[in-house]
């Protein structure tokens, strides 16, 4: 059977093949010094043999043992059988008392009208904020709808539903709310820096 023996080196760009019967191919790899671990040695067939087989045919081994696929832990979960929706209290804000905090509200003082203020409405933008803040600081809601945020405040300014809706609208053209679109209409949440005056 006929072998090749391959010998490679690119410092010095040598590149020896010598290819024959087995026997004859060791002699003249000998007669030029490359025997030993030098090049390497395949069978025509593909097959290697010794130290001399091809190095590009050998996969490199992974240091480490070997991985052991019992020791994985196995997570077995069927196919479509979670259910968002099962224990979907757990989504649901934080329930706010209207009637209590409407009654916090009325209590406290008229919110102080800042003197840099160019609100066309500056004492029904007050209370807006001042709402807003109570509800992201104190209660822990994210957002609040026009219908609510009109009964809270309701009994402090002349503003209708409406009116309040347009207010929140302007506060949303000026970046000092965002407005949130929810399955029951649109909300409003505070900017953190508009509202920074009642966190102090």
């Amino acid at each position: 059977m006929k072998t090749r023996f391959v010998f490679k080196n690119d410092v010095h760009e040598v590149n020896a093949v010598i290819e024959g019967p087995e026997a004859w191919v060791n002699y003249i790899a000998d007669q030029l010094g490359l025997g030993g671990e030098c090049g390497w040695t395949t069978k025509i067939s593909g097959t290697t043999e010794g130290p001399r087989a091809d190095p590009d045919n050998f996969q490199k081994e992974l240091p480490g043992p070997p991985p052991d696929p019992t020791k994985i832990p196995a997570v077995i979960r069927e196919i479509g059988s979670f259910n968002p929706y099962d224990n979907d209290e757990s989504f649901d804000p934080p329930k706010l008392d209207e009637n209590e905090l409407k009654m916090f509200i009325n209590e406290m003082p008229e919110p102080e009208i800042p003197p840099e203020s160019i609100s066309t409405d500056p004492l029904t933008e007050e209370w807006l904020r001042l709402v807003l803040a109570i509800a992201v600081t104190e209660h822990g809601l994210s957002s609040l709808s026009p219908d609510v945020i009109h009964k809270l405040i309701s009994d402090r300014t002349n503003q209708d539903e409406i009116s309040v809706s347009l207010a929140l609208k302007r506060l949303w053209n000026s970046g000092k709310v965002d407005r949130i679109l929810t399955d029951s209409g649109y909300e409003y949440a505070p900017s953190p820096s508009w509202i920074q005056i009642y966190r102090e």
